[in-house]
């Protein structure tokens, strides 16, 4: 048991806690703590009773303001704004002469508040408005050494002013060329893909031409809507080119527009195009896009619809093989070389059993619901309460089973009668459902012209396609990275904003990768970002024991979640 001693030392007595021990067999006071003179103890005492703490969020802002410090994310910005010779207006700002360094407004240089923007929207999805105020519930301000509370909107909206769009693309590409070389992985399969985003953007609203409607994936066709089309490593998941397009724009017609740039952002990543492999799903697929992809020398790997190659289908189907994949799974195949669009070109079909259950329930869904519909009009038609003429209703009808999964062929109706008189019958086509699931459902035409590549290659080379729709989510996330909300109404802000998300998007994704490399047990980039989120730095203030009046501050981390000790320090998360 500790107790407490009085020891002298010339004339002053110092306290300590002693132990009794055993040394050498025999009980000896052994001191464990030194507290000092009594003046001093009592100093302890009273700081601890004015002790200040403060405690902030640290550990996402500080792992993502490392990385842009580590790629030079700001610079990268202001030296592509100082070489494309541009005149700085804004408040407090000169718009007397080109730019001879990195101007600031409100201390802070153009690529700072873009890449500040950046991990603001990796961290909490907010507004520009509302970046102030969340930003200070962290570490940032403290991290960079800006300033952040007075922020405003205003800020960042005369701060994005300065960045022409035709910039963006150089950006970008001087972005991705930093953080390839620390990724340690080959570029030589990329991912193309293309979505749409809905906004709340006025349909009066003239001052941007972006946003239009569209077919809206998210089935928001009532907005008006922005496109991303993205490009990403297959190996690492990282964006290496992305265009905003107009939201009218179908996805064919902006493959065809991009395709060009794509080209020569894999010329400036010191890559060859004859070497590259791109992966895209059939939505971009063409008669004249293929055409064009021939003429670039670009390798491809993509998908075609079923009822286009009907033939192929039919000679695969009783020739069906099992094809064991890389990662283990084994699925059945049929390969072989196909004149399509006037060109002899490896084609495979493949039978994905997942995909053929899924398609026989959204069938029986899709029938379900159409019945029902079916049933309603059939009462409606007895009750002769039917306004509509004969021609009318056959029209509505086929309408509503037309474009629909396979409707047309396992409905059957008849309206008999005559106008003043109709009745309507129905009944579901078990045997032409059963013909779809042994014959058409659940297949996939992929065509290449990587006649080398084994068909396990060129399967899982398709799928990896789940790899660019992740970052679609990510983007959709309404939490992390997310494109929406935005608050922008013209075409150079909506933009500059799509880049900001995406800056977000490659710092949180190669402080993922690292923490990955390192065995860090997160599945995703939100659950690191969200643990990440909780560890805390605190400021401890209290006054010095020598007294005089001086305060003393200490700075420590929270107590830290086991898996994330050993990751901090690699992360750049220090105290």
């Amino acid at each position: 048991m500790a107790s407490l001693q009085a020891r002298r030392v010339k004339g002053h007595t110092y306290w300590h806690i002693v132990e009794s021990r055993r040394v050498n067999g025999k009980p000896r006071p052994v001191p464990i703590a030194y507290l000092g003179k009594a003046d001093t103890l009592l100093a302890r005492l009273a700081a601890c009773e004015t002790l200040k703490i403060r405690s902030l969020s640290h550990g996402h802002v500080a792992a993502l303001w490392h990385r842009a410090q580590q790629l030079d994310l700001a610079g990268i910005i202001d030296r592509e704004l100082l070489s494309s010779g541009r005149r700085i207006s804004g408040p407090g700002l000169s718009a007397a002469k080109p730019w001879q360094a990195p101007v600031k407004n409100d201390g802070l240089t153009v690529g700072q508040t873009l890449a500040l923007a950046g991990i603001g929207r990796a961290c909490h999805a907010t507004s520009k408005r509302g970046f102030a105020g969340w930003a200070c519930t962290t570490t940032l301000g403290e991290l960079t050494g800006f300033d952040i509370e007075p922020l405003s909107s205003q800020h960042f909206w005369d701060q994005m002013d300065q960045v022409p769009v035709e910039c963006i693309a150089r950006i970008e590409s001087e972005i991705v060329k930093r953080i390839l070389p620390e990724l340690d992985s080959p570029l030589d399969t990329l991912l193309f893909d293309a979505t749409n985003f809905f906004t709340f953007i006025d349909s009066t609203n003239a001052h941007c031409a972006l946003p239009a409607r569209g077919h809206n994936k998210q089935k928001r066709h009532d907005l008006r809507q922005v496109g991303i089309a993205l490009l990403c490593s297959r190996q690492s998941g990282i964006p290496l080119f992305h265009q905003t397009y107009g939201g009218e724009v179908a996805d064919a017609t902006c493959f065809a527009a991009v395709l060009p740039a794509i080209c020569q952002r894999i010329v400036e990543l010191h890559s060859s195009v004859e070497q590259m492999t791109v992966v895209f799903d059939k939505g971009n697929v063409s008669k004249a896009n293929q055409k064009l992809l021939d003429q670039c020398k670009l390798h491809y790997v993509t998908g075609m619809t079923v009822a286009s190659q009907p033939a192929l289908v039919e000679r695969a189907n009783p020739l069906l093989g099992p094809v064991v994949l890389p990662d283990g799974n084994t699925v059945l195949a049929y390969r072989e070389r196909t004149p399509i669009w006037g060109t002899q070109r490896t084609s495979v079909v493949l039978l994905s059993e997942k995909l053929r259950q899924g398609q026989m329930r959204g069938i029986m869904q899709q029938a379900a619901s159409a019945q029902r519909w079916l049933d309603a009009l059939s009462e409606t038609l007895r009750r002769g309460k039917q306004q509509r003429d004969r021609t009318r209703i056959q029209r509505d009808i086929e309408q509503r089973l037309q474009g629909r999964q396979h409707l047309a062929e396992v409905l059957r109706y008849e309206l008999s009668g005559k106008d003043s008189d109709l009745s309507l019958t129905h009944q579901f086509d078990q045997q032409a459902f059963e013909r779809l699931a042994s014959k058409t459902l659940g297949r996939l035409v992929l065509i290449t012209d990587r006649d080398d590549w084994s068909t396990a290659e060129i399967i899982s080379a398709y799928h990896s396609q789940a790899q660019i729709e992740a970052v679609f989510a990510h983007l959709k996330d309404p939490f992390h990275l997310a494109v929406r909300p935005q608050f922008h109404w013209t075409d150079q802000k909506l933009h500059l904003h799509v880049l900001i998300c995406l800056i977000g998007y490659m710092l949180s994704r190669v402080v993922f990768l690292k923490s990955l490399k390192e065995g860090a047990p997160f599945a995703s980039m939100e659950s690191l970002l969200d643990a990440l989120a909780l560890v805390r730095r605190v400021k401890i203030a209290r006054p010095s024991i020598t007294g005089r009046g001086s305060i003393q501050v200490t700075t420590q981390l929270e107590e830290i979640d086991p898996r994330l000790s050993a990751l901090l320090p690699v992360l750049g998360v220090l105290p």
